[in-house]
């Protein structure tokens, strides 16, 4: 036999899609001994519909949940990350690591952000090709780790924001923009981001000042949709993200302020926001980083626009994706970054728990080009997925209490009282795996 199946029974299921949870449910998948990538659901939903004969010509393990309260639901997806973060933010060129070791960082960090239940992460700025090639090596099946959607190194103005990020790609003019474009369109990225506006980060700019000129803007989105590469933006204000709409612009990063005219034009246009709300309130431990006092002051000042501004967007129907802007395994108010930034969703913006899975899973999956494999819990999908005890859908802080991570239907680690082990540890035996950028590796 060539195929092994799990049965996970007596579970929640909540499937990422924004349906109301199915409370007595099955989720079966298959394992197959010779071809990992013939991994896969079998079956997702109520205990009632499910038919043993969907299990054929293989061994059947049973994971019995008993009667203590657990959810399964799709693991979560972080759409704003930078893998080789280092904090805090500098005003001025510096590279402590070098191409070399920056990818080991990455590595790392990638692997911290998958035992902490992200099972996808976006980069959206990243300093060399570090980011590329451990997706690659992922994808190969030379290392374990999350789904990485890469967007490269992003493209920003002569002096702009980013422009001290070390052989940051800067351009002037839409030539120039074009070629620093196809430049990473040759290194093999998923998509593509350009760095718009002024933001928090820098001590000499303001979140209000537009960096890029119109015909920059249009000239980048003409040629990523001619080849078939979304465009997501690093957008501080209401002026420059409306025009960035009306260009054709897919997703919006940051967006501290925002108009109810423009929410409703992002939503017509089905334009994606990840606000990433953590990174705004977040000054307890960028003040332990050492960030300086100007920096605090812009985060602080900031933050409850913010948070105003996404509440118009749910309002208006924008499709939210969950960013962060930190490591997803960052420590951040007694959970990590990207748990943090779903509660932010529910606690301070008034998204139902429901809503704001259904944007930490589904809409995530749907911005980054993979909701054919993830993003949901259904049969044929590739089966990330996370199991947590408590009812998130209802109380999202029990999001905290993951029990199980699994990536492609293979177990990455479990402290079910059942099933309590580890799968997946490319670290060193006895090296914490807790995250966080206080470590520079």
């Amino acid at each position: 036999m060539n195929k092994e199946y799990t049965v996970i029974r007596h579970v929640r299921l909540v499937d990422g899609s924004g349906k109301a949870a199915v409370e007595d449910a099955i989720v079966a998948f298959v394992n197959d001994v010779d071809d990992i990538t013939k991994d896969h659901l079998v079956y997702c939903g109520s205990s009632e519909n499910f038919d043993e004969q969907m299990l054929q010509d293989g061994e059947v393990f049973t994971l019995d949940l008993g009667d203590d309260t657990y959810t399964i639901l799709p693991g979560l997806i972080n759409t704003h990350v930078h893998l080789d973060l280092n904090l805090p933010y500098l005003d001025h060129y510096d590279d402590p690591w070098g191409d070399s070791y920056r990818a080991m960082v990455t590595y790392r960090r990638a692997c911290e952000a998958l035992l902490c239940g992200t099972t996808t992460v976006r980069g959206v700025g990243t300093v060399d090709v570090s980011e590329i090639a451990v997706r690659n090596a992922i994808n190969k099946g030379m290392l374990g780790g999350p789904r990485i959607i890469s967007c490269g190194s992003a493209l920003c103005p002569h002096a702009g924001h980013g422009h001290t990020v070390p052989r940051s790609v800067q351009c002037s003019g839409a030539d120039e923009f074009i070629r620093g474009l196809r430049s990473q369109l040759a290194r093999g990225v998923d998509q593509i981001k350009l760095l718009y506006t002024g933001g928090l980060a820098e001590a000499y700019e303001g979140t209000m000042d537009i960096q890029m000129t119109e015909a920059e803007v249009k000239a980048c989105i003409e040629v990523a949709h001619q080849n078939s590469k979304k465009v997501t933006a690093h957008l501080s204000n209401d002026k420059a993200i409306a025009q960035a709409v009306r260009l054709g612009m897919d997703g919006v990063e940051h967006a501290y302020t925002l108009s109810e005219e423009t929410c409703a034009m992002m939503a017509e246009k089905g334009t994606y926001l990840t606000p990433t709300l953590s990174v705004s309130h977040c000054n307890d431990y960028l003040r332990k980083h050492g960030s300086p006092p100007w920096q605090l002051q812009k985060q602080e000042a900031a933050a409850q626009e913010h948070i105003r501004s996404c509440r118009k967007a749910v309002k208006a129907g924008v499709k939210i994706c969950t960013g962060t802007d930190l490591l997803p395994s960052d420590p951040v108010d007694g959970t990590t970054a990207t748990i943090r930034e779903v509660e932010l969703l529910v606690e301070d913006v008034g998204m139902t728990p429901l809503q704001a899975i259904h944007s930490a899973t589904y809409n995530g999956a749907e911005l980054c080009d993979v909701l054919d494999i993830t993003g949901t819990l259904e049969a044929g999908k590739s089966g990330d997925f996370i199991i947590v005890s408590g009812k998130p859908d209802q109380n999202i802080r029990d999001l905290r209490n993951i029990r199980l991570i699994s990536m492609g239907c293979r177990l990455i680690k479990s402290d079910l009282p059942m099933l309590n082990r580890q799968n997946f540890n490319p670290m060193l035996a006895g090296i914490s795996c807790d995250g966080g950028t206080f470590r520079h590796w």
